[in-house]
């Protein structure tokens, strides 16, 4: 098996390299070994590396893609490592803990590198000074009852940070399982039924005397379809179809629900429910983009329905809408 390939111009010695991979911390399509930060190709895990001497930044890039239904965010995770001055190489990941998980080890193991995207520095400062600014408002009135309504919301909800975890989870995969339409699941399951019929067919034809090596592409191609459809996400499991999505869903607004009833008076719906949520708020009213907590959640339903695939987002910004979307996609924004 050949060795991972050097993007920079320091290159190490083939066989340290090699064994350094081996070793290496694996985060998705990415490792992080003692020598160098090994990225993944298009179809190959951690194809390339670069030595941490060359390594200056390493930050995720987010983009969006269309297709996930009305107004909701399709993300693209990339972690971008930045090297040799400016040289770039992106890989995508699957899961954000594992690019979080990835970002953190780096941090902990070699912290003078960045992982901030450069020239980041300046928007993160001025971001902070907004909030220094917002956080030294005074509000009064209506607006001032609401800010501290929700402040003690958040205190509620943090003694229970699984029932809010589970709220958006399910959220989540109801959301999912309601954006696949039926027409969709029927094509998967041709597709599904064909690779079954196609792999039983070669066998039973290599019985008959069918050429092994027709028999045998056969079962490929019927084994690539079954594995196509069933890790498409499409077609229904028995803990993933709308019945049981439903289910669920309702069972985590339940939970929230019997959670809050001990704190008369909580300023939230149990299905908006999440310290999140609290904070958009307080940061409207403190932006005075409302006078009163009603007019502060109508602001932010808006927020999100335009917060689509048009619109670009800095790192926390898509961080909080992208867990928080769901909850009010799931109520249609009720």
């Amino acid at each position: 098996m050949s060795g991972p390939q050097p993007l920079s111009r320091v290159t190490i010695d083939p066989e340290i390299i090699r064994a350094d991979r081996r070793k290496s911390k694996k985060f998705d399509q990415c490792g992080l070994g003692e020598k160098a930060i090994y990225i993944g190709g298009s179809l190959t895990p951690r194809k390339f590396y670069v030595p941490y001497s060359q390594v200056t930044h390493v930050y995720k890039r987010v983009a969006v893609s269309k297709g996930s239904g009305k107004a909701f965010l399709t993300p693209i995770l990339y972690l971008v490592v930045r090297y040799d001055d400016g040289q770039e190489k992106q890989c995508s990941f699957r899961y954000l803990n594992d690019a979080d998980a990835m970002l953190t080890e780096l941090e902990h193991t070699h912290p003078e590198i960045s992982l901030e995207k450069p020239g980041s520095e300046a928007k993160n400062r001025e971001k902070a000074e907004k909030r220094k600014q917002l956080d030294a408002v005074i509000l009064e009135g209506d607006a001032d009852r609401a800010e501290r309504k929700l402040e003690n919301a958040k205190e509620i909800l943090n003694k229970r940070p699984g029932l809010c975890n589970d709220l958006i989870a399910r959220a989540r995969i109801k959301r999912s399982v309601d954006l696949i339409r039926p027409g969709w699941q029927a094509l998967a399951a041709g597709i599904l039924a064909a690779g079954v019929c196609c792999i039983v067919g070669a066998i039973v034809g290599m019985l008959a005397g069918l050429s092994k090596t027709t028999a045998i592409l056969l079962i490929l191609i019927g084994a690539a379809a079954v594995l196509m459809m069933i890790n498409s996400r499409i077609l229904p499991t028995p803990r993933r179809n709308r019945r049981t999505a439903e289910k669920e869903w309702e069972k985590a607004v339940e939970g929230m629900q019997h959670h809050i009833n001990g704190y008369p008076g909580f300023p939230l719906p149990a299905y908006y429910a999440h310290p999140i949520v609290c904070d958009r708020l307080i940061r409207i009213l403190r932006e005075q983009r409302a006078a009163d907590l009603d007019g502060a959640l109508e602001v932010l339903k808006e927020d999100l329905k335009r917060m689509d695939h048009t619109v670009q987002l800095d790192k926390e910004d898509y961080d909080e809408v992208i867990r928080i979307k769901p909850l009010f996609l799931v109520m249609d924004y009720r």
